[in-house]
This record gives structure tokens, C-alpha cells and sequence, in this order.
């Protein structure tokens, strides 16, 4: 017997339906439910959807009744490779906020403004931006453990 036969069985028990019951919510006959549960024959998609709703339950948990779906508790803390946008952010706004720092205008003479940059200014928020993003590609790479261990 297929995981989706006992399945079908053990959703259509649990939502408290018979064969009959639940062949009436379908457009079928009750040998065509008893040939699901049996293994004889499937459901084409449409009606997996059909069954899925008469069962108040998801298609996937009709098919994959041992899978962990993606609602798990890690992948709703946070959004897919959310820290490694939060990186990339954090390292844009690191190198924006470097160069303004290194950036020094000064006066060389009269009506003569000059540039220079010191990179010593511009370090003090390369370096932090730089680690900051590193934590979180870190964070983001045991998530992704998690994510993979738990499905």
C-alpha cells in the first residue's frame, strides 16, 4: 500500500467520514475511494485538490504524510536568505559610510578647495561592516542547516 492510500484512509477516518461520505463530497463513486485506499488506482490532480478541501488538509500532506513542509518553526522565523540580504545591505551601507568617512575636503589657498583621502577613517567602518555581515552569512549558513535537517 502507498503512503497516499493509507493516508487517504487514515485523514478520511480522522475528519470522521466514511467511503460513502466522502465519495458524496466527490464527484465519484465509493468502489472508485475504496480503489484509492486500496492502491488499485490514484487521483489525477484536479481531484487531489477536491480531496484535499472534502479533507480540510493540504495536497502535500495527502502525498508526503511523513514530510516536514516548509511551515516548519525555523522557516518562519525568517524569509529565505534573509541575512544574506541583510550582508549585502549592511556591506553597501558599510562602503557608502567608509568612503564618506575617508573623504576629506580642505582649503589649499584662496578660492582652491583640495581632496584627499585617508583610509585610516574609512577602515574604522569597512571593519565593522565587514565582520557584521560575515555573523550574519554565518547565521544564515546554520538556518540553512537547520532548514535542510528538519525537512
Amino acid at each position: 500500500m502507498s503512503d497516499f492510500s493509507s493516508n487517504l484512509r487514515q485523514l478520511r477516518k480522522k475528519a470522521g467520514l466514511s467511503q460513502d461520505a466522502l465519495a458524496e463530497k466527490l464527484p465519484v463513486s465509493r468502489q472508485t475511494v475504496s480503489s484509492w485506499e486500496r492502491g488499485n488506482s490514484f487521483p489525477d490532480l484536479d481531484m487531489l485538490v477536491h480531496i484535499s478541501h472534502a479533507l480540510a488538509t493540504d495536497p502535500n500532506e495527502l502525498l508526503y504524510p511523513n514530510r516536514k513542509h516548509k511551515s516548519s518553526s525555523v522557516s518562519r522565523l525568517v524569509d529565505d536568505d534573509f541575512f544574506g540580504k541583510l550582508t549585502v545591505v549592511i556591506w553597501i551601507v558599510g562602503l557608502l559610510l567608509g568612503l564618506s568617512a575617508g573623504s576629506q575636503g580642505y582649503v589649499s589657498g584662496p578660492n582652491a578647495l583640495s581632496w584627499h583621502f585617508v583610509f585610516s577613517d574609512a577602515l574604522r567602518c569597512w571593519a565593522p561592516a565587514l565582520l557584521i555581515g560575515m555573523a550574519f552569512l554565518g547565521l544564515q549558513k546554520i538556518i540553512d542547516l537547520l532548514k535542510e535537517r528538519g525537512e
